[in-house]
C-alpha cells in the first residue's frame, strides 16, 4: 500500500531592479517555504505476520495504549502471547525498515485465561466497569460459554488510518482459515480497548479576560475507526 502526493510545478521568480530586490527576496523566501510544504512524500507500507523481531516496538505501542496504567500489566508476557500465534494478525512496516509502526491482532481470552497478562487485563476491566455500573454485563461476557476475542489495534502517532482497513480484512480471512482448520478462533464477543481524548470546550470569560476551559466536554477517539466500531457494540463504558 502506498501513499503519494504529487509535486506542484516549480515557480520562477524574475529578479527586478535594485529598488525591488528586497521585495523579490521576500517573495523568493515565501516561494521556498511553499515548496518545502509541497515536497513529495512517497511511503510504501508492507504487511507482515508478527515476528520476534517486532517485540520491542509492539511493547512500546502497548505501553502508549495503557498509558499511566501500563506498569500494572506484564506487557512482555502479553507480547509473547501475541507472537506465539504468528499466523493471526499483522504488522505494518515501512519498506526496508524492520520496526513495525502498527499492528492488529486478537487473543482468545478463554484459551489464555490462566496466563498472567490475560488475568490482569480481565481484572482491570472488571474493576473499571464496576465504577461505571457495567460490571455485570462484562462479567457475563467473560464467564459465558462463548469464546471472547481481545482485540489489539495499535499504531504510532500520525500513522495514517488507511492501513487499518486492509489489516482488518486480513484478520477476518485469517480467522476464517483458522476456524476451518479447527483452531479456537470462533468468537462470540470481541473486547476492544479504545483510547479517547477528552477535552473541555474553551468559552469566553464574562469579564473579558482570557478564555477558560469551562464549557461542555468533547470526546474523540484516538483512532478514528473506533467511532464506527462503536455502532456495533452491545456494551461499552469509559474510564
Amino acid at each position: 500500500m502506498s501513499r503519494k502526493r504529487t509535486h506542484d510545478s516549480d515557480k520562477e521568480m524574475d529578479s527586478g531592479s535594485e529598488d525591488s530586490s528586497r521585495q523579490d527576496s521576500e517573495a523568493e523566501a515565501g516561494s521556498d517555504a511553499e515548496e518545502k510544504e509541497k515536497e513529495i512524500v512517497d511511503v510504501d507500507f508492507e504487511f507482515f505476520d508478527p515476528k520476534p523481531i517486532d517485540f520491542h516496538s509492539m511493547k512500546r505501542m502497548l505501553m502508549g495504549s495503557f498509558g499511566d496504567d501500563a506498569e500494572d500489566f506484564n506487557l512482555s508476557g502479553l507480547v509473547d502471547l501475541i507472537l506465539s500465534q504468528n499466523t493471526i494478525g499483522s504488522t505494518v512496516k515501512f519498506e526496508g525498515d524492520d520496526d513495525p509502526y502498527a499492528f492488529l491482532t486478537v487473543l482468545n481470552m478463554h484459551v489464555h485465561k490462566d496466563k498472567e497478562p490475560i488475568q490482569q487485563i480481565k481484572d482491570y476491566l472488571l474493576k473499571k466497569a464496576e465504577k461505571r455500573g457495567a460490571a455485570l454485563k462484562l462479567s457475563e461476557i467473560f464467564n459465558g460459554q462463548g469464546h471472547v476475542g481481545l482485540l489489539f489495534s495499535e499504531r504510532v502517532v500520525n500513522m495514517p488510518p488507511q492501513v487499518v482497513a486492509p489489516m482488518l480484512k486480513m484478520l477476518v480471512e485469517e480467522l476464517e482459515w483458522a476456524v476451518a482448520d479447527g483452531e479456537p478462533y470462533e468468537f462470540e464477543h470481541y473486547v476492544l480497548l479504545a483510547p479517547m481524548y477528552r477535552e473541555t470546550e474553551a468559552v469566553d470569560d464574562d469579564e473579558g479576560g482570557a478564555k477558560k476551559r469551562t464549557g461542555p466536554t468533547i470526546d474523540a477517539y484516538a483512532h478514528a475507526e473506533d467511532e464506527f466500531i462503536e455502532e456495533f457494540a452491545c456494551a461499552k463504558f469509559d474510564y
